[in-house]
C-alpha cells in the first residue's frame, strides 16, 4: 500500500520550557506585522491606559469628568489657593475677587459637596493675590494679600475666630503682583513683585512682643511686566532661587541665588515666549531636579523646561490652548508613575485641560471642562474620590469650579502584537500577574495560526492562568492575546502588571509533500485523551510505535499488532503533551497526543 501525505517532522532540541513575557506596554501601538518579541508594544487598544505607569495596564480615564460649581458669581476670581483654613479634616479654598474687591475663603463643608463663603476683607481695591501663612506662629492661619489699585500689601491676622480678621499694612507696592510667603533660614519672609515697575522685593518680618514689623530689600535688576514668579532651590545648593515670567519682555528668567537679598546671577531661560502668563516649578520627570511649566498667552501654548543643571531643555506640551493663562503641576491620579501631570487653562478657549505624560516628550490630553475666562488653577484633595481635584477660577469671568478626574471607563480591550515563533510551537501556558478589585473583571483571550494574516477566532475568555493544550490543540507558528477589562465601580480598575506565554522546547518544521510506501499512523481515540489512547498503523515497514514525553524519554513501546490497532491506558501518566513516534527509512514521524 502506498499512502501519500504531508509528514510533520519534529526535532526535539533540549528539554525545558521557554517564556515570552510582556511587562510594559509603553512603546505604544505598532504595525500589524509579526514581531519576534512583544517587548513594550502592542497592536491596538480601545479605552485602555497603557502609558501612565510603566509595567501596568489599566482602563482609561473617563471622558466625562464630573464637574462641581463652588460659586457661579464670584466676581472675577483672580487667584485661588487650596488650604485648610479652619484646621478641620478637609481642604478649603482662599480666593481673591478682582471685580468685587474681596478677599475671602470658601469653607469646605465636607466632601466638596457644599461650600460657605467667609469674608476676610471687602472694599479691597483690585484684590488680585492672596496667600495663606501663619505669620506669628500662633497656630491660626493668617492671610497675606495685595490690592492692585490701592498699591498696598496687607497681613490679615486671624485671632482664632474664622469670621474676625485684623488688618495690618505691610508696605506700599506700585501695582503689586504675586506674593510668595516663606520661612527662609528660620525667618518669615515675603517675595513680592511690582508689576508696574518690574521691581522685586524681599520683605522680612521682625517680632517684638505682640507686634510684627516689616522691612524690605529691593533685588537688583528690573523685570518689566513680570506676570508670574515662583521660588525653588533649582540647583540643589541649599539656596532659594527665583524664576520669573516677564510678559513685557517675552521671556522667562532664572535668578540664581548667590547671597540671599543682595546678589543673584541672572540667566535667561527663554527669550522668545510671547506673553508668558504663569510659571510654576515641579519635578515633572522624576529626576529629583525641579523643572518648569509655563503658559504662553499669545502662542496658545504650554511648555515645560527640563532642568539639566547646566541648562534647560524646552519641550512643547500643547500649542492649541487659545489664550493659555494658567498652569499647575501635580500627580492628579497619584499613581506613583514618577511623572507629574500638567493642568492648563485657556482664557479664550474657555477650557481646562489635563495633560498626562505618555513618553519622553508626548502628552495625552483630556478636556476636564469648560471655564470661560479661566486664569488660575490649583490642585487638592477636596472630596472622597481617589486622586486630586482640579480647581479653576475664571479671572475674566465669575465662576469657581472643580473637577474630579480619576474615574474609569466601563470597559476596554488591548490586542497584542502577533508573536512569530519562527517555527511551529507547542504553546503550553498563558499566565499573568494582575490586581482585580471586587467590582471589576480581567480576562484574556488567545489564538494561534499558521498564517499571520488570518489569525482566526479568539478563544473563550480566560479568567485565570490556563494550560493551552485544550485551547490550541494544533502547533502553530503565530500567537496573539487580547486583554479584556470591565468595571462596575468607576473609581476602580483592574491592573495588569505582566503576562507570560510559555511553550515547550520543541520546534516543528513542515516538509513538502512527500510519498512514503506502506506508511500510515492514525489516532482513533479523541485528542485530548482522557483515560486511554488508541491508534492504528498500516505499514509494510513499521515494526513498532513509541510513546515519548517532551524530553524524548520513551514511556511505552508498542509492537505493531496484526490487527493494526493498539490501545494504551493513560491513568499512570501526568497530564501534558506526548508524542507517538514511528521510524521509517531513518526518518522519525510523530503524532501529537494531549493527555488530560
Amino acid at each position: 500500500m502506498v499512502v501519500a501525505g504531508y509528514i510533520l517532522i519534529i526535532v526535539l532540541n533540549s528539554s525545558g520550557s521557554f517564556n515570552e513575557i510582556q511587562s510594559t506596554w509603553q512603546g505604544g501601538p505598532e504595525e500589524e506585522t509579526p514581531v519576534s518579541s512583544w517587548i513594550d508594544s502592542f497592536y491596538s487598544s480601545e479605552y485602555m491606559n497603557w502609558f501612565s505607569t510603566e509595567g501596568s495596564l489599566t482602563l482609561d480615564y473617563a471622558e466625562d469628568i464630573p464637574e462641581h460649581i463652588i460659586d457661579a458669581d464670584a466676581g472675577a476670581p483672580y487667584s485661588v489657593v487650596a488650604v485648610n483654613m479652619d484646621s478641620d479634616t478637609d481642604i478649603d479654598l482662599l480666593v481673591t475677587s478682582w471685580s468685587d474687591d474681596l478677599v475671602a475663603w470658601y469653607r469646605n463643608n465636607g466632601n466638596g459637596d457644599s461650600w460657605t463663603l467667609v469674608e476676610i476683607a471687602s472694599e479691597f481695591d483690585g484684590a488680585n493675590c492672596a496667600r495663606p501663612f501663619d505669620v506669628n506662629s500662633d497656630g491660626y492661619m493668617d492671610v497675606i494679600a495685595t490690592a492692585f489699585y490701592d498699591d498696598s500689601l496687607y497681613w490679615f491676622e486671624s485671632d482664632s475666630s474664622e469670621y474676625l480678621w485684623i488688618r495690618h499694612p505691610i508696605a506700599e507696592i506700585n501695582g503689586p503682583g504675586e506674593i510668595f510667603p516663606m520661612v527662609n533660614n528660620g525667618q518669615v519672609q515675603l517675595l513680592v513683585t511690582e508689576s508696574d515697575t518690574g521691581n522685586l522685593y524681599i520683605i522680612k518680618a521682625g517680632f517684638v512682643p505682640d507686634t510684627v514689623y516689616w522691612y524690605s530689600f529691593q533685588l537688583a535688576g528690573n523685570y518689566p511686566g513680570v506676570s508670574s514668579v515662583d521660588i525653588c532651590d533649582v540647583d540643589l545648593d541649599g539656596d532659594l532661587d527665583i524664576v520669573l515670567a516677564e510678559s513685557n519682555n517675552s521671556r522667562i528668567t532664572f535668578l540664581e541665588c548667590i547671597t540671599w537679598y543682595s546678589e543673584f546671577e541672572t540667566h535667561v531661560i527663554d527669550s522668545a515666549i510671547p506673553h508668558p502668563m504663569c510659571i510654576r516649578f515641579g519635578n515633572i520627570d522624576n529626576d529629583n531636579y525641579p523643572d518648569i511649566a509655563v503658559c504662553s498667552f499669545d502662542n496658545s501654548s504650554v511648555y515645560w523646561y527640563r532642568n539639566l543643571l547646566t541648562g534647560w531643555e524646552k519641550h512643547t506640551v500643547t500649542d492649541s490652548l487659545w489664550g493659555a493663562s494658567g498652569v499647575t503641576i501635580c500627580d492628579i491620579t497619584q499613581n506613583e508613575d514618577g511623572w507629574h501631570n500638567i493642568v492648563a487653562a485657556g482664557c479664550h478657549d474657555g477650557e481646562v485641560r489635563w495633560y498626562e505624560h505618555t513618553a519622553s516628550d508626548e502628552w495625552n490630553e483630556y478636556i476636564m471642562g469648560d471655564l470661560p475666562g479661566a486664569s488660575a488653577l490649583c490642585a487638592a484633595e477636596l472630596d472622597t474620590v481617589p486622586g486630586l481635584e482640579i480647581v479653576g477660577a475664571a479671572g475674566v469671568g465669575d465662576a469657581i469650579k472643580f473637577w474630579s478626574p480619576g474615574f474609569y471607563t466601563d470597559e476596554g480591550e488591548l490586542t497584542s502584537s502577533i508573536l512569530d515563533g519562527e517555527v511551529n510551537r507547542l504553546w503550553t501556558n498563558i499566565s499573568w500577574a494582575a490586581e482585580v478589585p471586587a467590582d471589576s473583571a480581567l480576562s484574556i483571550q488567545v489564538r494561534g495560526s499558521e498564517d499571520w494574516e488570518s489569525m482566526g477566532n479568539w478563544s473563550e475568555e480566560l479568567y485565570e492562568p490556563t494550560e493551552l493544550y485544550e485551547i490550541l490543540t494544533d502547533t502553530t507558528r503565530y500567537f496573539q492575546y487580547r486583554v479584556l477589562m470591565r468595571t462596575t465601580d468607576s473609581t476602580e480598575t483592574p491592573v495588569l502588571n505582566e503576562i507570560t506565554l510559555s511553550w515547550d522546547d520543541v520546534g516543528i518544521e513542515e516538509t513538502t509533500e512527500t510519498t512514503f510506501p506502506g506508511h500510515s499512523l492514525h489516532l482513533i481515540s479523541p485528542n485530548p485523551a482522557m483515560n486511554s489512547i488508541e491508534f492504528s498503523v498500516i505499514s509494510t515497514d513499521i515494526a513498532s510505535v513509541k510513546l515519548l514525553d517532551l524530553t524524548g524519554r520513551v514511556i511505552e513501546e508498542f509492537t505493531t499488532p496484526d490487527s493494526g490497532t493498539c490501545s494504551f491506558q493513560t491513568g499512570g501518566l501526568a497530564p501534558g503533551l506526548y508524542f507517538l513516534q514511528t521510524d521509517m527509512k531513518d526518518i522519525p514521524a510523530y503524532r501529537i497526543v494531549v493527555i488530560n
